[in-house]
C-alpha cells in the first residue's frame, strides 16, 4: 500500500531531515571541544604543579647548600675541639658561629631556624635566641631526610638533621657535631596561597599519617575526602589525576610528588568553571532548536491552509471535470503564486532525485570496490590447480583426498574472504597456516611441516593474513624447484618481551646479494612501491607494532631460509588491532 503525504507532512519531514544532522553535528562538536579542553586543563594543572615543587625544593636546597657547609665552619671546628679558650673567645665564638646561623637561616624567605648541636659537650648553637638543648629531643627528631613534625618549637614544621658521618650513630652523644634545619608549616601554608591565587581552588600537601598542610584559605570539597578518594595513588610516589564528583558538581583533582620532601601536592579544580559555558551553549542550542522546529511547524501549517487546501480545490475542480461536470468553476483568483511554487517545488525534487542517484552511484562504487578487493585475495591460479587436484582424484576413484581437498579448500577461502574483522588471534591464523599446508601437502604428498605455538601465546592478536605470505614464499620459492623432500616449520616465542615468530624451509635459500635485495624493497615508502608479499606483511608489521617491529632474514638451520617476525609484546593499539 503506497503512503501519500500532504504538503503539510512533507514540510516537517523535510524540517526535520534538515535539523537532525545540524544538531547531532553540533553536539558531536561541542563533545569533542570539552573532551579536548578537559586533556588541556590536566596538562596544564600538572605542569603548573610540577614547576611550583620544583621551585619549592629548589628553595629548600638553598638551605642545604647554606646549612650544610656548618659542619666544617672553622669557628664550629674551634668551639668543638679548643677546650683552651678563655670565657671571653667563647663568648666570641659562639655569637659568630650564631651570626652565621642567621645568615644561613636568612637565606630564604621562609620561616626557618638553624642549629648546630655539640652533643659531646652537652650544647648547642641556634639562630632561635629561644632554643635550649634538649638531648632527648635532638634524639627523637633526628632524620637525614626531610620529616615532619607536629610539635616543634614554634609549630608543625619539616626538619633535617646533617653529620659529617653520613648515617645516625646508636648513640646521639656520640657525634662531635650536627646540624639541624626546621622548616616551619606557615611558609608552606603562604607557598600554597601563592599558588591558589593562579587559578587554583584547593591546594594541599598531604602524607599518610600526618596531618594536612593546607592553604589558609581552601574552601570546595574536604581534603580528607579527596585524600580518601585518591586512595593508592597518594601511597606511592606517582603523579596524575582523577575526576570525581562532590555534592552532584565535577572535580579535577591533580597530584605530584615531591621527591624532596616525599609528600604529594593535590589541588581541586570544579570542571564547570571552564566547561560549563560550552555546556550551557549546548542547552540554548537544544533550545533554539525546539523553537526553530516550532516555528516550521507553524510555518508548515500555514503553508498547508493558505497553499495545500487551494490546490486541494483545483484538484477536486479537475476530477469532477473529468467526472462530466464541465459546469464546476472554481472561484476567480489569481494563482501565480501556485505556478511559482510548483516550479520551486519541482526543482527540489529534482535535487532530492540527484541526491538519491548519488548515493545510489555511491554505493554501487562502495560495492564494486569490496568485490575488486576480494578478488584480490583469491589467488586463481592456486584455485585452478586445487580443482585440477579434485578433478584428477576423482578421475582416479579416491572420493578421501577429493573430500579432504574440498573441505580444506572451503575453510582456506572462508578465512581469506572475511571482511567483517581484520584482527585474528595467533591461534586462528597458524589454524589458517596449517589448512594452507595442508592443501599443499595433498598435491605433494614429500611436503612435511611442523607448526610451535605455545597455549599462552594462542589469543594473541594480530593481523589476518600476516604469516601466511611468509608460508606462500616458502613454499614456491623455497621448495618448488627442490627434488627432496620439502619441510616448512612455524615457531612462536617470547623473550625479554619481545615475540619471534619464525618460518623456515629446507629449499635453496638466499644468497647474499637477494638478501640485501629484499631488505633494500621494504625500506620503500608506501607512495613509491605498490608491492606485496613480504612487502606487505613488513607495512603492516610496522604499522600495528610500531617502528621497533622488523623482519630478520637468515639461514634457516634446516639449510634454507629462515624469515622471523619480531616485535614487542604490548605495542598495539587494542583499539586499533580490531580495525587492521
Amino acid at each position: 500500500m503506497r503512503i501519500k503525504f500532504n504538503i503539510f507532512q512533507k514540510m516537517l519531514i523535510l524540517l526535520l531531515i534538515l535539523l537532525t544532522p545540524v544538531v547531532a553535528l553540533y553536539y558531536y562538536s561541542t563533545s569533542k571541544s570539552i573532551n579536548v579542553i578537559q586533556e588541556e586543563l590536566i596538562k596544564a594543572s600538572l605542569n603548573r604543579m610540577e614547576l611550583f615543587v620544583a621551585q619549592m625544593d629548589a628553595s629548600i636546597e638553598k638551605f642545604d647548600l647554606a646549612s650544610a657547609p656548618m659542619l666544617v665552619d672553622t669557628n664550629v671546628l674551634e668551639y668543638l675541639y679548643n677546650h683552651e679558650m678563655s670565657d671571653y673567645s667563647l663568648m666570641k665564638t659562639r655569637l659568630l658561629i650564631q651570626e652565621k646561623l642567621s645568615l644561613a637561616s636568612a637565606s630564604g624567605n621562609w620561616r626557618n631556624d638553624v642549629t648546630v648541636y655539640f652533643p659531646q659537650r652537652g650544647d648547642s648553637i641556634s639562630s632561635s635566641p629561644s632554643y635550649e638543648y634538649d638531648l632527648e629531643e635532638f634524639d627523637s627528631r633526628f632524620s637525614l631526610g626531610w620529616s615532619y613534625s607536629e610539635d616543634l618549637e614554634i609549630g608543625s614544621g619539616f626538619t633535617r638533621t646533617y653529620v659529617t658521618t653520613g648515617y645516625k650513630p646508636a648513640r646521639p652523644d656520640d657525634l662531635d657535631v650536627a646540624v639541624r634545619i626546621n622548616l616551619y608549616k606557615w611558609s608552606f601554608e603562604n607557598l600554597l596561597d601563592t599558588y591558589k591565587s593562579d587559578h587554583s581552588d584547593n591546594p594541599f600537601f598531604y602524607k599518610a599519617g600526618h596531618a594536612i598542610i593546607a592553604s589558609r584559605s581552601a574552601k570546595g570539597p574536604e581534603m580528607e575526602q579527596i585524600a580518601t578518594d585518591l586512595g593508592d595513588r597518594v601511597q606511592s610516589r606517582d603523579s596524575g589525576y582523577l575526576i570525581h564528583s562532590y555534592g552532584g558538581r565535577p572535580y579535577l583533582i591533580t597530584y605530584y610528588y615531591s621527591n624532596l620532601l616525599e609528600w604529594h601536592l593535590i589541588d581541586s579544580v570544579p570542571l564547570d568553571q571552564i566547561i560549563g559555558p560550552i555546556r550551557q551553549q549546548r542547552i540554548l542550542f537544544g533550545a533554539s532548536s525546539i523553537i526553530l522546529l516550532l516555528t516550521g511547524i507553524t510555518a508548515a501549517s500555514a503553508l498547508y491552509w493558505n497553499v495545500h487546501r487551494p490546490i486541494f480545490h483545483l484538484v477536486r475542480a479537475v476530477q469532477r471535470i473529468k467526472g462530466g461536470d464541465y459546469a464546476y468553476r472554481l472561484p476567480t483568483k489569481s494563482n501565480n503564486e501556485f505556478t511559482f511554487l510548483m516550479q520551486n517545488f519541482n526543482e527540489m525534487a529534482t535535487q532530492i532525485q540527484d541526491l538519491i542517484e548519488n548515493d545510489l552511484r555511491s554505493r554501487i562504487l562502495a560495492r564494486d570496490a569490496t568485490l575488486k578487493q576480494l578478488q584480490a585475495q583469491i589467488h586463481p591460479h592456486f584455485l585452478y590447480n586445487c580443482l585440477g587436484f579434485i578433478i584428477n582424484m576423482t578421475k582416479m576413484g579416491k572420493d578421501r583426498a577429493v573430500m579432504d581437498m574440498a573441505y580444506h579448500l572451503a575453510d582456506y577461502y572462508r578465512y581469506t574472504t572475511r571482511m567483517d574483522n581484520q584482527g585474528v588471534s595467533l591461534g586462528e591464523e597458524l589454524a589458517f597456516v596449517r589448512i594452507h599446508l595442508e592443501i599443499i601437502r595433498l598435491r605433494n604428498e614429500t611436503l612435511t611441516y611442523s607448526i610451535g605455538l605455545p597455549e599462552e601465546l594462542a589469543e594473541l592478536r594480530i593481523p589476518r593474513l600476516l604469516v601466511q605470505p611468509l608460508v606462500e614464499n616458502a613454499v614456491v620459492h623455497g621448495l618448488e624447484n627442490v627434488d627432496y623432500p620439502g619441510r616448512v616449520e612455524v615457531s612462536v616465542c617470547v623473550k625479554d618481551g619481545w615475540l619471534s615468530l619464525e618460518v623456515e624451509d629446507n629449499g635453496t635459500g638466499l644468497n647474499k646479494e637477494q638478501n640485501d635485495r629484499l631488505y633494500s624493497e621494504l625500506e620503500i615508502p608506501a607512495g613509491e612501491y605498490t608491492g606485496c608479499g613480504l612487502w606487505n606483511v613488513y607495512q603492516r608489521l610496522q604499522g600495528n607494532f610500531g617502528p621497533d617491529a622488523e623482519i630478520v632474514l637468515s639461514q634457516s638451520r634446516l639449510g634454507g631460509l629462515c624469515v622471523k617476525l619480531h616485535w614487542r609484546l604490548g605495542t598495539q593499539d587494542e583499539r586499533k588491532e580490531e580495525a587492521v
